[in-house]
């Protein structure tokens, strides 16, 4: 019987080494990073939940929504690196001007003072021009960092809300809030009305009265803005 002989010659060697060398370093950094990589993961679905997951053609896709309103997301709301400062003085409010241009906004700034220099009317009656856009850009800007966490079930509360001259008793605030959590099911399970209002009052959208909760000026008026802006309620976190 002839012998199978395996003839390890250097071209062989050279071909195994290539045939294993990145199966063996992708498990080198799996066992590197996995604590690291295993603590991202947990965060992520610490705070977030899966909402729906769908099959298609191009694969498996998993739509995740806030499921919760973390404390962090507290400190940021309404923040943004164009809100007017209140207290700046000129320049430093220059400064800030040259730190956050970029050269989109410099084309802006030049159509706009094009704009206004076209129109024939006083510089008075231009600062109140451009003090209105800055107003509704900013009410603009507060409006989306809301979008940004706001449950749809809040949405509606608030809209229910604003069709009852802007107030909701505590009875029917913690009602409602029962009725949500029993349809949305595990994604709020931890939660109670406390925690679930919590983001409405700590931002400014709601404040707390004696015997219930009634919709501030920026409720009223985020509630407004939404309503001519449907495709903005659809867009909300579906909790």
């Amino acid at each position: 019987m002839d012998s199978q002989i395996c003839s390890w010659t250097p071209e062989l060697v050279v071909e195994l080494i290539k045939n294993v060398a990145w199966p063996i370093v992708v498990l080198l950094i799996g066992f590197r990073f996995r604590s690291g990589i295993s603590e991202s993961l947990r965060t992520f679905f610490n705070r977030n939940t899966v909402s729906e997951v769908s099959a298609s053609a191009s694969g498996v896709s998993a739509k995740f929504v806030a499921a919760k309103q973390t404390s962090e997301t507290l400190e940021t709301a309404g923040s943004n690196a164009v809100n007017l400062p209140k207290t700046m003085g000129v320049e430093a409010i220059r400064e800030r001007h040259e730190l956050h241009k970029t050269e989109f906004s410099e084309e802006l700034f030049k159509a706009i003072k094009t704009h206004l220099s076209a129109l024939e009317i006083t510089v008075e009656e231009k600062l109140d021009i451009m003090a209105r856009e800055t107003s509704l850009l900013q009410s603009a800007i507060r409006y989306f960092d809301i979008n940004k966490v706001l449950f749809r079930s809040q949405f509606n509360m608030f809209s229910i809300m604003a069709s009852n001259s802007g107030f909701i008793s505590k009875e029917d605030a913690e009602t409602n809030f029962q009725s949500i959590k029993e349809l949305v099911g595990e994604a709020l399970n931890d939660w109670d009305w406390i925690k679930y209002s919590s983001y409405p009052v700590s931002n400014g959208i709601i404040r707390q009265e004696s015997d219930g909760y009634k919709l501030t000026e920026l409720g009223k008026s985020y509630v407004s803005f939404m309503s001519k802006n449907p495709q903005l309620v659809d867009e909300l976190a579906k909790l």
